[in-house]
C-alpha cells in the first residue's frame, strides 16, 4: 500500500511539473526581464527594441535576442546587417559565402536581408532559461561565422 501511495504521489509531482497548462505561461515581458536580467549579469545592457526584441552590445557590435512568445524553447541571437550587397556580382558571391557558413558551422547560420547579410545562433532550448549556460558558446558561434564569410568574401 506504501509504494502505491509513494507511486501516485510522484506521478501526481510528474503531473504537474509537466503540465504545459499548469506550468507558469512565459509571456513577452517575462523573457524580455529574464534576457535583461541575465545580459545584465553579465555586464552587458541590454534594451528592448520596436519589435520587442532584446537589442544589446558585445565587442563593438549590436546583436539581439528574439523574443519567441509561443515558442519559447527557441532561442535565437543574431548579428545584423554584416556586409551589405552592393551589386548582383556581389550578391552571387555572398550567396556562396552564406553557403560556406552554413555548411561548416554548428547552428550558426548567414542568411540575406534587405540586402545585407545576418549571421544568428538557432537551438531548441528544453525551456526559456537554458540558454544560460551556452549564451557565451552562442556569440562565439556568431563570431567565428563572421570570420569565415569574411575569408569567403
Amino acid at each position: 500500500m506504501r509504494k502505491q501511495f509513494l507511486f501516485l504521489g510522484a506521478s501526481l509531482l510528474l503531473f504537474f511539473a509537466f503540465s504545459p497548462q499548469l506550468q507558469a505561461q512565459w509571456t513577452e515581458a517575462k523573457l524580455q526581464k529574464m534576457y535583461l536580467d541575465y545580459l545584465d549579469g553579465e555586464g552587458m545592457t541590454g534594451t528592448v527594441d520596436g519589435d520587442g526584441d532584446i537589442q544589446f552590445k558585445y565587442e563593438d557590435r549590436t546583436y539581439f535576442i528574439e523574443v519567441n512568445e509561443g515558442d519559447e524553447e527557441f532561442f535565437r541571437v543574431v548579428l545584423a546587417n554584416i556586409w551589405p550587397i552592393e551589386s548582383i556580382t556581389e550578391g552571387v558571391q555572398v550567396v556562396q559565402a552564406c553557403d560556406v557558413v552554413n555548411r561548416t558551422m554548428k547552428c550558426t547560420k548567414a542568411y540575406t536581408t534587405n540586402d545585407d547579410v545576418w549571421i544568428a545562433v538557432e537551438l531548441f532550448v528544453g525551456r526559456p532559461d537554458a540558454f544560460k549556460p551556452v549564451f557565451q558558446r552562442c556569440l562565439s558561434a556568431i563570431s567565428s561565422g563572421v570570420d569565415a564569410f569574411i575569408e569567403e568574401m
